[in-house]
């Protein structure tokens, strides 16, 4: 077993990768919560991975689990805020073990608060999310896509034969949600060098310092050589702990993410599948890199240029807007509130741009050294069977346009898209824009 090293501060205190680490799980427990009474967490796929196993463990020990809930493996479960209310009261006086991937863990997460229970701990089975070790739940409430407040896991474990046996595509997946902090980091560049978003260093480097490493062979991730699925659950675990740093998601999260929200918002589909998060964080990291690579090809002289004749788009119009991309969304009143609350107008809006002139040289030399090539990123994207298409999710160009501009409204987080919006030029990038 390896222990995967942790920060000081932060509310995972164990989290460990390698073999027989199943077994190690009484001793966890006993360890962690002496007079706990655990209860396994699952679906229909997660029971059979590694639940059943777990449950069975736990029985030998004699731990006395409480009978495990399973939720059904069809329909796909979805991390959505009706069912931490399914949760709270099977987890009440109890210890929680998740067995899962992102959607396990982050209804757990978020129902083990409100159940007030004394943490819990995550049994993965797949390395296809940053989610495990993060602060916070994604989960979508009332319609809308949201990062909900908890604490990570007390302890996380992860046996190398679970994870090594996880589907491809889940595997796929995971390699695509950590190449997404490639361009989190170039947004988030964007926003650090226009003062909107400071750096937080110690967060910076648990992604960024070791990242190129961890992406470096999705030959042998593919063919599923230990050290390549180790070197991703460590890249993911090491994005996670940073979320728990900061208490927000900004590390491993840019516009990539932001296109991912609508389209599980909206309910995208393909071939009447809802594709996996990692597989639309693919096309978005694809969509991101495209944009920024084009923008951050002009010169100083033509961000002069095109600024001194670019629209400045008023509240009026902004509301319309508004209203014309989300009409009668259930979302669409909160989402509203956040696209009007972050428009900048009159001096505000000649302030920034004149900040973004002065910056053009150095976010030009930054985002430029932060980005892979576009065909680099869907090459290996392609060796893994992740969706390099927008038909690959379903999406067409309309879509795409609809999303874009739709993605520049849900957060308040500063992203290219705010840059461009800002700048004036978001409109014609759209319909520039080629993956």
């Amino acid at each position: 077993m390896a222990n995967i090293p942790i920060p000081a501060g932060l509310d995972t205190k164990l989290c460990v990768l390698g073999d027989q680490v199943l077994a190690e799980i009484p001793s966890v427990l006993k360890q962690v919560w002496p007079d706990g009474r655990p209860i396994v967490i699952a679906d229909g796929n997660t029971w059979g991975a590694a639940g059943r196993e777990v449950h069975e463990l736990l029985e030998t020990a004699g731990l006395q689990p409480a009978p495990p809930h399973i939720f059904p493996a069809q329909p796909m479960l979805h991390a959505d805020y009706v069912h931490v209310g399914e949760l709270v009261p099977v987890l009440t006086g109890r210890t929680p073990v998740a067995v899962g991937a992102g959607t396990i863990n982050d209804l757990v997460k978020r129902a083990s608060v409100e159940a007030k229970t004394p943490g819990y701990l995550c049994v993965a089975t797949a390395p296809s999310v940053d989610g495990y070790t993060s602060y916070g739940a994604a989960l979508t409430v009332n319609g809308v896509k949201k990062t909900v407040p908890c604490p990570a896991p007390m302890a996380i474990l992860a046996d190398n034969r679970v994870i090594g046996s996880a589907p491809l595509p889940m595997i796929a997946g995971g390699y695509a949600d950590l190449a997404a902090k490639i361009v989190a980091g170039a947004d988030w560049h964007i926003a650090a060098t226009l003062g909107i978003t400071p750096y937080e260093p110690v967060a910076w480097d648990l992604v960024q310092k070791d990242l190129r490493s961890w992406l470096a062979d999705p030959e042998e991730l593919r063919d599923r050589q230990p050290a390549a699925l180790a070197a991703l659950f460590n890249g993911l675990a090491a994005t996670g702990f940073a979320m728990q740093r900061m208490r927000d998601s900004r590390p491993a999260s840019g516009a990539e993410h932001l296109f991912s929200h609508v389209w599980e918002m909206e309910g995208l589909t393909h071939q009447g599948e809802a594709p996996s998060h990692g597989f639309k964080v693919a096309i978005g990291s694809l969509i991101s890199t495209a944009m920024m690579t084009a923008m951050f090809a002009w010169t100083p002289e033509e961000v002069q240029r095109r600024l001194a004749t670019a629209h400045a788009t008023t509240t009026e119009e902004r509301q319309a807007q508004v209203d014309a991309f989300l009409q009668n969304s259930p979302f669409a009143a909160e989402v509203t509130q956040t696209a009007m609350g972050k428009l900048l107008t009159g001096e505000a809006l000649a302030e920034r741009r004149q900040a973004i002139l002065k910056a053009w040289p150095e976010l030009q030399a930054k985002v430029s050294a932060q980005l892979l090539p576009l065909d680099e990123l869907r090459r290996r994207f392609q060796i893994l069977g992740c969706p390099v298409k927008l038909a690959d999710i379903g999406l067409d160009k309309a879509m795409l346009r609809h999303s874009i501009i739709v993605a520049g409204m849900i957060r308040n987080r500063y992203t290219f898209l705010d840059l461009l919006f800002e700048m004036g030029q978001l409109e014609e990038q759209i319909d520039n824009c080629r993956i």
